[in-house]
């Protein structure tokens, strides 16, 4: 398997054993002596994060490595392990091994140097996981995000490099979020000698300066390293508008002799966006200032891609309007079932009474946008007898029921919120069965009496 974790392999069979065929399974009948489960374990490192600091400040790399083992803990920090950092470029390692990770899996890394210009570090280490030696590399396997690993150190005013030779001297800088991208400069006069793209870690964004473009220039300060950092916070934007992606480009104020051309790419849009567009951010009048920009570029990762000339460093990003979301409805209520149960009482086998109480209920249900409060009302012959208050959010329903006692014999109109229906109130008298009754105890009466009259006229006779 290329991922760690744990896998079960199951077999099944049909044996014929004299002329009968026995179906056995590891995970059922038959099963025996099953030792099926095979483990694949893992193990991962990264380094972060890069920067840019004067010559002969310290830089600390943190280092972390991770294990894996199974599904139930998941990667975690590998501590106690022995890691071996490397070093190219400028500068050297200042920190001293043993390098051994610490309880959350990690171990730091100090690096310097006193002359301008960029270095990297690696890291690699074996991870012992349930017995096995995993050999993981920054530069190699197990090379995990982020790889955040270029130290640049500057000097000189503004933090430029110091540079008396020609061409090939340290050059100007885009630091894209670590992502370190330079190229020389004519020392002479401090303008590219060659074209300069710095594109972010994933390509979809970059600024483009051409050959012969000026070094940023502040209050004649001239700055040799471009610093461009994604905001954590967006300053407050137009209404119905919403930053897809901001971010921070310094040294701030730097003027440019040329325009340069910056390329922001959009992964994906929301989906009530009507059209985007980039802008930057005045931080005097505190307001955003929209741009012409065009589709395309020279990324080509992202899905939208918008491209325009900046001549100074501020806050940029690519906005999008959205279409006005449409106020909530107001709350709005119905009722529906409304059904009444008379109540049933039997005085005696002859009489029996009904509607002397009654129970009316119906359902209420707020189909509007909004919740809100409604005023139930029960309507007895067009005169309200009965009210209850029902509180309820948007979509809820509440059963709302009213209970009527002693009323007297006659018929009853109701009405609850606009539903309308109706009973009565009364006594029946079983009269079918009372005459039943009565023609039975006659018949009986007569048969009596016809009996008597037979048996004497019988004696008579005899």
């Amino acid at each position: 398997d290329t991922n760690a974790g744990v896998l079960e392999l199951d077999a099944t069979c049909a044996v014929s054993v004299g002329g009968i065929t026995v179906n056995v399974d590891t995970n059922g009948y038959g099963a025996y002596t099953i030792s099926n489960e095979k483990t694949w374990v893992d193990a991962r490192i990264s380094i972060f994060e890069s920067g840019v600091n004067p010559v002969g400040q310290e830089h600390d790399f943190t280092i972390t490595v991770e294990k894996y083992l199974d599904e139930s803990t998941g990667w975690e920090p590998a501590a106690g392990v022995n890691v071996t950092p490397t070093h190219s470029g400028v500068g050297s390692i200042t920190s001293t091994g043993p390098y051994i990770t610490d309880s959350s899996g990690q171990v730091t890394v100090t690096v310097n140097s006193f002359d301008a210009g960029t270095a990297t570090v690696h890291a690699s280490a074996t991870v012992s996981v349930d017995d096995i030696d995993i050999d993981v590399a920054t530069d190699g396997y197990g090379a995990y995000e982020p790889i955040d690993n270029t130290k640049t150190w500057t000097n000189g005013n503004g933090g430029g490099y110091s540079c008396t030779c020609c061409y090939d001297c340290g050059g100007l800088t885009v630091d894209w979020e670590g992502t370190i991208t330079s190229k020389p400069l004519y020392c002479s006069n401090d303008k590219l000698a060659v074209d300069l793209l710095g594109p972010s870690f994933d390509l979809s964004h970059n600024l483009f300066l051409e050959k012969g473009t000026h070094a940023p220039v502040v209050h004649t300060t001239t700055h040799y390293v471009i610093l461009v950092r994604e905001l954590e916070e967006t300053p407050a934007l137009p209404e119905n508008m919403e930053a897809i992606v901001v971010f921070n480009i310094t040294p701030a104020d730097a003027t440019f002799d040329k325009d340069i051309f910056l390329t922001l790419g959009v992964a994906e849009l929301p989906a009530n966006a009507l059209n985007v567009t980039m802008a930057y951010y005045d931080d005097i009048n505190g307001v955003w200032e929209l741009m012409e920009s065009e589709a395309g570029g020279p990324s080509g990762v992202a899905e939208l891609t918008l491209s325009a000339p900046i001549n100074h460093f501020s806050i940029y990003g690519v906005l999008a309007e959205l279409e006005p979301t449409p106020p909530a409805q107001p709350a709005h209520f119905v009722a529906g079932g409304l059904n009444i149960e008379p109540s049933v009482e039997k005085l005696s086998v002859f009489v029996t009474k009904t509607g002397e109480s009654a129970t009316i209920t119906t359902n209420v249900v707020n189909d509007g946008g909004q919740g809100g409060t409604y005023t139930v009302e029960l309507k007895l012959n067009g005169e309200t007898v009965q009210t209850e208050i029902v509180t309820l959010g948007a979509g809820q329903s509440k059963q709302v029921s009213f209970t009527l006692s002693e009323l007297e014999y006659g018929q009853y109109d109701v009405e609850v919120a606009g539903l309308s229906d109706e009973f009565s109130t009364s006594r029946t008298i079983t009269w079918w069965l009372i005459i039943v009754i009565i023609a039975a105890v006659g018949l009986i009466i007569w048969g009596v009496v016809w009996g008597t009259r037979r048996r004497h006229k019988t004696q008579l006779v005899g």
